[in-house]
């Protein structure tokens, strides 16, 4: 996040880059507590960026209460308890703190005075904000940048394929190309090891409340009836000598049956599973992120994300002689 907004800085003219260092680090304004009179904070000690993040998506003024979203396009959007900010009542917030509906807000907030230059800054970083927050989302498609492993690869044009037949998120169709609101490739590289530690989870919870299932060893199991559970990493392999002994049920965790289901017609392997399984996460976040998401909020999303929804369990029996 922070290189794509040294990106869109070093794109945007020298008033935006001035506007960053106002928001980031409170230079080129002069903050007061509670009102416009109030008394005079030392310089940086309270930034917009410290309260409402510096993604401009909103933050914690203090990191415990809530601040709502800065970015542009949430400031000129309507809100239920007032009309949508312009310029002139952008500038009125910060040094009357006075809403376009005429509410005060919070004496949390200071009151800031600066020249016209200075307001007009600012107001053109919450714009770029926006344009690096958005950057590849479209009217009806939503760019995204495929992972470089080929397997990985045709797992998410799988995963994207299925996603566009559900109608895609608010009509937009996912589909490669640049720049890309959604990295694939870092997708698959941070969700695919949680994956496998949901499983492992899902594993230790079976193992714990199934009596008389055992987990597998890479010992020869014991003669006679057997009950044996593993990861479908750990299974699969081992899958036609277990099956092949009369009184065996295997049991093994793995993706979803959605990814399974791709990587057996495919006749891939269980890594490409994974990866099915990772964009697919990511693609259905994204419709649960709304209308107008963001890459930060979905970021975040993905981040705090419980995957043993994305967890399956399959059961096999060896036939009866």
């Amino acid at each position: 996040m922070k290189a794509l907004l040294v990106l869109a800085l070093l794109a945007a003219p020298a008033l935006a880059q001035d506007g960053a260092v106002i928001y980031r680090h409170g230079a080129g304004l002069e903050a007061r507590l509670g009102r416009a009179d109030g008394p005079r904070l030392p310089p940086g000690r309270l930034t917009c960026a410290g309260c409402h993040g510096a993604d401009g998506q909103g933050g914690a003024e203090g990191g415990t209460l809530p601040a709502p979203p800065v970015a542009w396009s949430h400031l000129a959007a309507p809100a239920p308890d007032r009309p949508g900010y312009d310029e002139a009542a952008f500038i009125r917030l910060l040094r009357e703190g006075i809403t376009p509906s005429g509410r005060a807000i919070s004496t949390r907030m200071p009151r800031f005075a600066g020249t016209p230059e200075a307001f007009a800054a600012l107001l053109d970083h919450l714009r770029a904000l926006d344009q690096a927050e958005r950057q590849g989302l479209g009217p009806t498609a939503v760019a995204v940048a495929l992972p470089r492993d080929p397997d990985a690869r045709d797992a998410a044009l799988a995963a994207m394929a299925a996603f566009n037949a559900e109608g895609g998120a608010f009509g937009r169709r996912a589909a490669p190309g640049e720049p890309a609101f959604l990295d694939l490739d870092r997708v698959a590289a941070a969700l695919v090891p949680r994956l496998a530690a949901a499983e492992r989870a899902r594993l230790d919870r079976l193992l714990r409340d199934e009596p008389g299932l055992r987990p597998l060893t890479p010992d020869a199991p014991p003669p006679g009836p057997l009950r044996v559970a593993g990861t479908l990493d750990q299974i699969g392999p081992r899958l036609p000598a277990l099956l092949a002994r009369p009184g065996v049920e295997a049991v093994a965790v793995g993706p979803s049956a959605e990814a399974m289901l791709w990587a057996l017609r495919e006749k891939r392997d269980v890594a490409a599973a994974h990866a099915y399984a990772a964009v697919r996460v990511a693609l259905d976040m994204l419709r649960d992120e709304g209308r107008m998401p963001t890459r930060s909020g979905l970021a975040r999303r993905l981040s705090a994300a419980d995957l043993s929804d994305a967890v399956e369990v399959y059961r096999q029996e060896a036939p009866a002689d």
